[in-house]
């Protein structure tokens, strides 16, 4: 077992558990590399073979999370003894745990080239193994940073979030030291020292504020986390927020705001409520289709699994646990059209159109060995993202209709 540095355990704790993709897949069939678009080919030639490459003084990747074990949530998959060379399957699996590690087309917001990098060349203060890299000149670094850059990056929304507002306003929050688990510590205490996308500068000296330039990269961070005029899409404000006034039950830091009337959660929704859709995104919407949801989507919720009970079981009873299904009549098999049209408000209302894997919907009884969220009291539906269910619920998100 590696040794975890109380820094890291802190870190960890107010880390954004989602966003951040420390959560490795394991048990995935062979599947295509993912939307961000990294380059599985590169990776398998020129990445994976990282993991069993031994540096002097330290132990090989594989040593600490190999076995699917995934010390530090890094698991990948362990060649078959005797040998260095993964099977096309295993390498998969180990190409989708790196990427949870990884923020297409920002090398420095990945976990994968920050952890090991060395502190003086700009890394994380963590990584148990020990700093495989001096420098970003490094040659294993500027390669990982190469397959990295092959990904699209999210497009951002700052040019329409407003600048001023965030400085005086919202930036100040991110320095308030707030009770949380290990004590006493201001958001930017541990996001400017952890890679994940709210990548934050370094905190000013007390009393002090970061400097405009700063507060430009700041913001820059912190769009990634904010859906242009829709608050109750955006990270930013679900994460802290309790999940009771319907926020995630993410965000291992713990939870800000009891209430969406808190004057920090209502300043932060009235910022991101000004802001419009960045270019291109406000002239082609995604709009979820309808019938899709009604013919493919819908009957999952009436669905029984081995050992689980079926959605309506426990979301048609107006209990507030986020989806909020329709009570069948009784002797009904099915819903009427007024009830669909309900449950698709309520489903849509748990979808980031356009992305799965931001989407609660698809997250929560999703593994979290596949990277789903480590909630839902109903259990885990699916193992795994080649789920036909869930690829079903990712396509539906994606924009697919009843005729494409």
């Amino acid at each position: 077992m590696v040794k975890a540095h109380a820094v890291f355990a802190v870190a960890l704790v107010l880390s954004f558990a989602a966003d951040a993709g420390i959560i490795a897949l394991q048990g995935l069939s062979a599947a295509p590399p993912g939307p961000d678009g990294l380059d599985y080919a590169m990776f398998k030639a020129q990445i994976e073979p990282m993991f069993v490459a031994k540096r002097e003084g330290l132990v090989r990747c594989i040593q600490c999370h190999g076995r699917g074990a995934g010390a530090g949530g890094f698991a990948i998959q362990s060649p078959a003894e005797g040998t260095t060379t993964f099977t096309e399957e295993q390498s998969r699996k180990n190409f989708e745990a790196s990427q949870r590690l990884v923020v297409a087309g920002d090398p420095e917001a990945s976990r994968l080239l920050m952890h090991p990098l060395a502190r003086t060349a700009g890394g994380d203060p963590f990584h148990g193994g020990g700093k495989h890299w001096g420098s970003k000149d490094d040659t294993e670094w500027m390669t990982l940073a190469r397959w990295v850059n092959t990904g699209k990056k999210a497009a951002s929304t700052t040019a329409s979030l407003d600048f001023e507002v965030y400085r005086s306003k919202i930036e100040p929050m991110f320095l308030r030291e707030r009770d949380g688990p290990s004590g006493k510590v201001s958001c930017a205490g541990c996001h400017s020292a952890i890679s994940t996308r709210l990548r934050l500068a370094a905190p000013p000296a007390a009393g002090a504020s970061w400097s405009a330039e700063q507060s430009k990269q700041n913001m820059a961070a912190v769009s990634q986390l904010v859906t242009a005029s829709d608050p109750l899409k955006s990270r930013l404000l679900l994460h802290p927020l309790d999940a009771s006034a319907g926020g995630d039950p993410s965000h291992s830091g713990g939870k800000f705001w009891k209430s969406q009337d808190d004057p920090e959660w209502r300043e932060l929704a009235a910022w991101v409520r000004a802001a419009t859709p960045a270019a291109g995104a406000a002239a082609t919407p995604l709009t979820l289709d309808y019938d899709f949801y009604k013919t493919r989507v819908q009957p999952m919720f009436l669905a029984k699994r081995e050992g689980l009970v079926r959605c309506t079981q426990c979301h048609s009873r107006g209990t507030g646990s986020g989806l909020a299904l329709s009570p069948l009549a009784d002797g009904a098999k099915d819903w009427t059209e007024e009830q669909s049209r309900k449950n698709f408000a309520s489903a849509s209302a748990l979808v980031a159109p356009g992305d799965p894997t931001a989407s609660r919907l698809l997250m929560h009884p999703l593994a979290r060995s596949a990277g789903g969220d480590p909630f839902h009291g109903g259990g885990k539906h699916w193992n795994s993202q080649s789920d036909p269910e869930w690829q079903t619920l990712a396509a539906w998100v994606k924009g697919a209709t009843t005729t494409r």
